[in-house]
C-alpha cells in the first residue's frame, strides 16, 4: 500500500449551477443533464476570455478565485485534466481535414497546457506549474505530485486545479463516465498530514471502472465533510482520510 499526506488549506469547486457545497451536496447526474446554466467568470480578464474556450474560462475561474482568497502566495501549480482542451484540437484537424489552414491562436490554446500558461499571465504570476494527464485518475497522479513536491519543499504552497468536459463528437461514443457540462476542483494544499490517501492495486485489475468521475465524488465528499471514504477505478482502490479542520 502507498501512501501520501497533505493539509487542504482551501477548497473551491466549479460547474454550470453548482458554486456553493450546498449545491454540490444536491448534485445528481439526473439533474445537471435537465438544466444547464451559465456560469459566471468574472475573475478572468475580459479580453482573454474572449478567446478561451468554456473549460479554459472555468478553470481559470477557479484558480483566480483560490489565488485571491489565498492568505499566502503560490509556489506551484498543478493543472490536471483527462482530456483537456480536446475540443479545440478537433475543431484544428476538422479545419486541416477541410483543406484550411489551422490558425495559430487556436493552436496555441489546444495544448494541454492552455490554462496553466493562461492562469499566469492572467495573474502575472510567473509560477512554476506542471500540466498532466492521468486517465480517470488524473487528479488522484496530480495529489501524487503535490505531494512529492511538498516533500522536498515542507514551507511552500501548491494551487492544484482539476478540469474537464464530456468528449466532444465525434469522441462521445467513447464516453463512459457522466459528468456535468463541465467542472473544475480548486485546492490549495500545504505540508501536513490532515488528508491522508492509501492506495492499493485492485487484484484482479478489471477493465471497467466506476460509472462516476472521481473527481466529482471527491468534490461531494468535501461538500458534505465526509472523513473517510473510498475510490475505486479500473486498477486501484483510493482510501480517503480526511480532517476537515479549518479549511474554506
Amino acid at each position: 500500500m502507498n501512501t501520501i499526506s497533505f493539509n487542504i488549506e482551501h477548497w473551491h469547486a466549479l460547474s454550470p449551477g453548482l458554486t456553493t457545497p450546498e449545491e454540490w451536496q444536491r448534485y445528481t447526474e439526473h439533474a445537471s443533464e435537465s438544466a444547464k446554466p451559465s456560469l459566471e467568470v468574472n475573475l478572468v480578464p475580459a479580453m482573454m476570455r474572449r478567446r478561451m474556450s468554456p473549460l479554459s474560462k472555468i478553470a481559470l475561474q477557479t484558480a483566480i478565485h483560490l489565488h485571491q482568497s489565498s492568505s499566502s502566495n503560490v509556489d506551484y501549480l498543478i493543472f490536471s485534466s483527462r482530456h483537456g482542451e480536446l475540443s479545440r484540437t478537433v475543431e484544428l484537424l476538422q479545419q486541416v481535414l477541410q483543406g484550411e489552414e489551422a490558425s495559430p491562436m487556436a493552436f496555441s490554446q489546444s495544448v494541454h497546457n492552455t490554462s496553466a500558461g493562461l492562469f499566469t499571465i492572467a495573474t502575472k504570476s510567473p509560477i512554476p506549474a506542471t500540466s498532466l494527464a492521468g486517465c480517470e485518475s488524473s487528479l488522484h497522479n496530480a495529489l501524487i505530485e503535490a505531494s512529492a513536491y511538498l516533500s522536498e519543499n515542507p514551507q511552500h504552497k501548491i494551487l492544484l486545479i482539476d478540469f474537464d468536459a464530456p468528449l466532444p463528437k465525434p469522441y462521445d461514443q467513447f464516453e463512459s463516465i457522466p459528468t456535468p457540462p463541465l467542472y473544475a476542483l480548486g485546492l490549495v494544499l500545504s505540508s501536513g498530514s490532515q488528508t491522508q490517501i492509501n492506495w492499493q492495486p485492485k487484484k484482479p485489475p478489471s477493465l471497467e471502472s466506476k460509472n462516476r468521475s472521481q473527481t466529482i465524488d471527491i468534490i461531494q465528499q468535501l461538500a458534505n465533510q465526509s472523513h473517510n471514504w473510498t475510490i475505486e477505478d479500473s486498477r486501484n482502490q483510493w482510501q480517503w482520510q480526511w480532517q476537515r479542520g479549518d479549511v474554506e
